[in-house]
């Protein structure tokens, strides 16, 4: 193997493991981001985005949309930088034939590498530096978190806070909780870490727009699929209708309400991606269609959830709307997580009457048994019968 074949090997297999390494350890932020906004193959969306965010981000979101699956973003950015290896190779030989100058090559694919690293992602560097630094592990930790929550993988977020020791920030918490309460836990768990009131079950003041997709994630989960709509549209808007996230959600919502015309055109909107166009489909089959929803296990089961009454939503306050969803899915496991959610906000709130009403109403989800469930009911039982007497 002469020289210049072997610094060729050297350039390519180094380029290779660097861009990798980048792009995964950053893949989170970056799948985070393709959530955000990603990008549509069709003429009319195109030059609408084109006139209204320019080039610049139309290619920005160009490149975003293969870290829906990251392996293919990471693929992708690979055969990039590789592409502009061989370019600068070939440059390079215009200029000298020693084979020692080939190893210059690399230097533009790593600066390509974290200069497309920077343009996908504002926090893309910052990201990546909290494999080595704490100044991003915070925003690494909320958008591995969030993502963990989109794909329902609840026990993998309460392992992740549990590795990360003890959950103080509300966003943290918030995830913490959610998951908990899907696993039927809260009522065991709810005081292990700080909680300082309400706000650690859900934070309805809206800092930023992770705080929208996190909230639309807990109101689905506690089966108040209202508002769980409203933040996904108000955020989707913000977004120009070009969240994927917030559509697929906003799908969701009208499949369950059965606002049928409203889900189709989100749909429409979906099988115009590379990587939504399968899911989008697959929902088709829900359109106009009340058997196939209701029978589905959880459109059928959020379907039971939606407020019988005519009433503005949250009117009653929200403890009142998710008594009334508890009623509405009892011996699901719909059920069973809005309970979770509301004994703790009935104990967070200070409402002990309540409290002790709904541990008696439902008795065969034995809330009573769990820890702080158990504690407190016991706690305010005995004060009321002191009381009485």
């Amino acid at each position: 193997m002469n020289k210049t074949t072997l610094y060729f090997l050297i350039v390519t297999v180094l380029t290779t493991i660097v861009t990798i390494s980048i792009f995964s350890i950053s893949s989170s932020v970056l799948m985070y981001s393709e959530g955000m906004g990603t990008f549509y193959w069709d003429r009319h969306i195109f030059c609408e985005q084109i006139s209204q965010n320019g080039v610049g981000e139309t290619m920005r979101t160009f490149f975003l949309q293969f870290f829906a699956i990251p392996r293919i973003g990471v693929a992708v950015m690979t055969v990039g930088a590789l592409l502009l290896v061989i370019a600068a190779i070939a440059i390079t030989r215009l200029f000298t034939k020693k084979a020692e100058a080939l190893l210059l090559a690399s230097l533009p694919a790593f600066c390509y590498a974290f200069g497309m690293l920077a343009f996908l992602s504002p926090i893309g560097l910052q990201v990546l530096t909290a494999r080595f630094t704490e100044s991003g592990k915070p925003n690494n930790d909320y958008v591995c978190l969030s993502i963990l929550a989109r794909e329902r993988e609840w026990t993998g977020i309460i392992e992740k806070c549990e590795q990360d020791g003890t959950v103080t920030n509300l966003l943290s918490q918030n995830f913490l909780n959610m998951s908990l309460a899907e696993e039927g836990l809260l009522g065991d768990r709810l005081f292990d870490n700080p909680c300082r009131d309400i706000r650690s079950i859900y934070n309805d003041v809206l800092l930023n727009e992770d705080f929208a997709v996190l909230l639309s994630d807990i109101y689905f989960s506690m089966g108040h699929v209202a508002q769980s709509q409203r933040y996904a549209f108000e955020l989707n808007e913000k977004k120009n209708n070009i969240s994927p996230r917030m559509l697929q959600r906003l799908v969701q919502t009208n499949i369950i309400y059965g606002h049928y015309r409203v889900a189709e055109k989100y749909l429409l909107w979906l099988k115009k991606t590379l990587f939504y166009k399968e899911w989008a489909e697959k929902q088709e089959k829900f359109l106009f269609n009340d058997v196939a929803v209701e029978k589905d296990p959880e459109y059928g089961m959020k379907r039971k959830a939606l407020i019988a009454d005519n009433r503005f939503s949250g009117i009653k306050g929200l403890d009142d709307d998710l008594l009334n969803i508890a009623r509405q899915t009892r011996g699901s496991r719909q059920c069973s997580t809005t309970l979770q959610y509301l004994g703790s906000l009935y104990l967070l709130a200070r409402y002990d009457q309540q409290f002790i009403s709904l541990c008696s109403e439902f008795p065969e989800y034995k809330l009573t048994e769990q820890k702080y469930f158990g504690e407190a009911y016991k706690k305010l039982r005995g004060a009321t019968i002191t009381e009485e007497q």
